[in-house]
């Protein structure tokens, strides 16, 4: 009996963990629906855009190292080809309701995705919400509970088996290469139409959702047609 086939890019949407998939140059070209809902940001409106001009930092705080720490991470994992934890980091994000920035921390990992040659195809940017944990922590220096350090050593045990196991599984990524792949298509050939005829990010991904659409052809093969027809982008 031959074994069924595996959708990847069905199993990394539906992983409850939030990832975001980025290019080599830091361009955004997938998101997983854990990572829409955890930012209150849609795919079709960040894909194909510099991934620090859609997460900046918080203008209003001006301590903040998200994005000189992300991006020293990524240049990292760039260089030894290797996974890079972080450690838990603040990161503020716009709340796209109100348009201010709402205070948020993360326990990030940025892991590489290797081509047939060894080279980094892509980045995988994954984070856990420990927003809560840490504004709990911080309320501790106004008021001593004692039951909170219980909650803080259970939470903080339970984050470790799940870094553990995070890391275990980063030795086999090779298995989400054939959705990632498919995200880097759309990419590319967003990029391609932004750079022929003068569109933005949105404007692009629009144009190829309205062939998929009016064609009744997947969007990663519609994309995929735009890259060997045009040629990849430099």
């Amino acid at each position: 009996m031959s074994k069924p086939a595996v959708d990847y890019g069905a199993v990394f949407d539906a992983t409850p963990t939030p990832y975001l998939v980025l290019t080599p140059d830091l361009v955004i070209v997938g998101m997983n629906r854990a990572r829409e809902a955890v930012t209150g940001t849609r795919r079709e409106d960040i894909v194909g855009r510099p991934v620090f001009e859609v997460f900046p930092d918080n203008p209003g705080d001006p301590a903040a190292t998200g994005v000189r720490n992300l991006r020293a991470s990524l240049e990292r994992v760039l260089a030894t080809k290797a996974p890079d934890p972080m450690p838990v980091q603040k990161y503020d994000l716009l709340d796209p309701t109100t348009g201010d920035f709402v205070e948020r921390w993360w326990s990030p990992v940025n892991v590489p995705v290797l081509d047939e040659d060894g080279e980094v195809a892509l980045l995988l940017h994954r984070v856990t919400d420990v927003t809560e944990w840490m504004q709990v922590r911080s309320g501790r220096q106004l008021e001593v509970v004692p039951s909170l350090d219980e909650a803080d050593s259970d939470l903080y045990a339970r984050s470790q088996d799940l870094h553990a196991a995070w890391m275990q599984a980063s030795s086999d990524l090779e298995n989400f290469r054939t959705a990632m792949q498919s995200q880097r298509v759309i990419g590319q050939a967003v990029g391609l139409l932004m750079a022929r005829r003068g569109l933005d990010a949105q404007q692009a991904f629009a144009v190829l959702a309205t062939q998929s659409q009016h064609t009744n052809v997947k969007l990663r093969e519609v994309a995929a047609e735009h890259v060997a027809r045009h040629g990849r982008p430099d």
